[in-house]
């Protein structure tokens, strides 16, 4: 019924980050990594091509309950939409919390924070696992009686939002950032200075975090980044790394309570061995950024770019795929991304001469 926003949106995403990026060349700003605004991009890319998976589920079980376990029917109009937003906007902010202090979901969440650079390309830097995690808390929108069409274009709608608050070039608009959330307030929240640790959830609206006492006014310079140290530009590696840790983490502990706190206690419970989250501390260490030759650094930026014309097109056309084609689609995008990662750790290098110096042809 309604128009796909974010498809819409993609060309404008483009041109914003293309913008950004020449503006800060021409500052000399150095707020862009080549290697970094590729390994982000890439997790995006690797998100979409996983979409049909989680966004299919997400809309076949709304559906489902929509049509079958609906209390209400909620007709379309401004005044549900307002209230639609509203709503979605309150339930991001509840999950966005508890993503930052249950470890299972940070696992997921940590994709998005774990870069030490706040521009827009870490708006497209997506996790895969909390694409399906989240689903579970929208879901109650199809026993209430939104009804699908309202609910995925208000859904989409506050994705494209969050795109644009993921830079630092926009003035703080201290009358809008009075109720809306802005870049201002955003940067915050990927800051990992003691005082900016969890604080400023909000999607759209950042009452919410004044209301619950969430809420952190710019008081220094913020310092991007986590306190877990960021080991890998692999889009493919950086999905699952934190997630590993957390289940070592809690087979190592031999009591079941042991074991569930690790899971679903907070992330500052994992030990520093397990090197999963710690307490987000870490201020002062310089950022992951593994040196490669240019000459590497030119044929990451040549897949990438084939990677990023290949998968635009295949988008027009996805929905239309069989499911075979689109699973072959998934193992292929994700096995060439995985080596642009090898390629951005400079692992692609380290193994041709480690099988040169055993007398091995590559």
């Amino acid at each position: 019924m309604y128009p796909d926003i974010i498809a819409i949106g993609i060309p404008f995403m483009i041109a914003c980050v293309v913008i950004e990026f020449l503006y800060d060349m021409r500052r000399k700003k150095k707020n862009y990594r080549i290697n970094a605004a590729i390994s982000n991009i890439s997790c995006g890319i690797f998100e979409q091509v996983t979409g049909f998976i989680s966004k299919g589920l997400f809309a076949l079980l709304y559906i489902y309950l929509y049509n079958t376990h609906r209390l209400y029917t909620i007709e379309d109009s401004l005044l549900v939409f307002i209230g639609l937003m509203l709503l979605v906007d309150l339930v991001f902010y509840g999950f966005h919390r508890l993503s930052h202090v249950c470890s299972v979901l940070w696992a997921g969440h940590v994709v998005h924070h774990e870069v030490e650079e706040f521009n827009l390309t870490v708006a497209l830097r997506r996790s895969v696992m909390q694409e399906f995690t989240i689903i579970s808390v929208y879901l109650p929108f199809a026993v209430l009686g939104f009804s699908p069409a309202a609910f995925f274009l208000m859904f989409a709608a506050h994705n494209l939002y969050q795109f644009l608050i993921h830079t630092s070039y926009l003035p703080e608009f201290r009358t809008f950032g009075l109720i809306f959330n802005t870049p201002y307030h955003h940067e915050i929240h990927h800051a990992r200075n003691r005082c900016y640790v969890d604080k400023n959830f909000a999607g759209v609206l950042i009452i919410w975090d004044k209301m619950f006492g969430t809420f952190a006014k710019r008081t220094e310079t913020p310092e991007i980044g986590i306190g877990q140290e960021t080991t890998t530009l692999n889009p493919v590696t950086a999905q699952i790394t934190t997630l590993a840790r957390v289940f070592a983490e809690a087979k190592s502990k031999p009591s079941l309570r042991g074991k569930l706190v690790a899971l679903f206690g907070p992330p500052s419970y994992l030990s520093k061995k397990s090197g999963a989250a710690a307490d987000h501390a870490g201020t002062g260490r310089e950022k992951f950024d593994p040196l490669i030759s240019k000459a590497s650094l030119q044929k990451a930026i040549m897949w990438f770019a084939f990677m990023l014309i290949t998968i635009t097109v295949y988008r027009n056309y996805e929905t239309s795929l069989p499911l075979g084609v689109q699973l072959f689609a998934l193992a292929m995008v994700g096995g060439l991304l995985f080596y642009i990662g090898l390629i951005l750790d400079n692992k692609v290098r380290a193994a041709e001469q480690a099988d040169a110096a055993s007398g091995t042809e590559v």
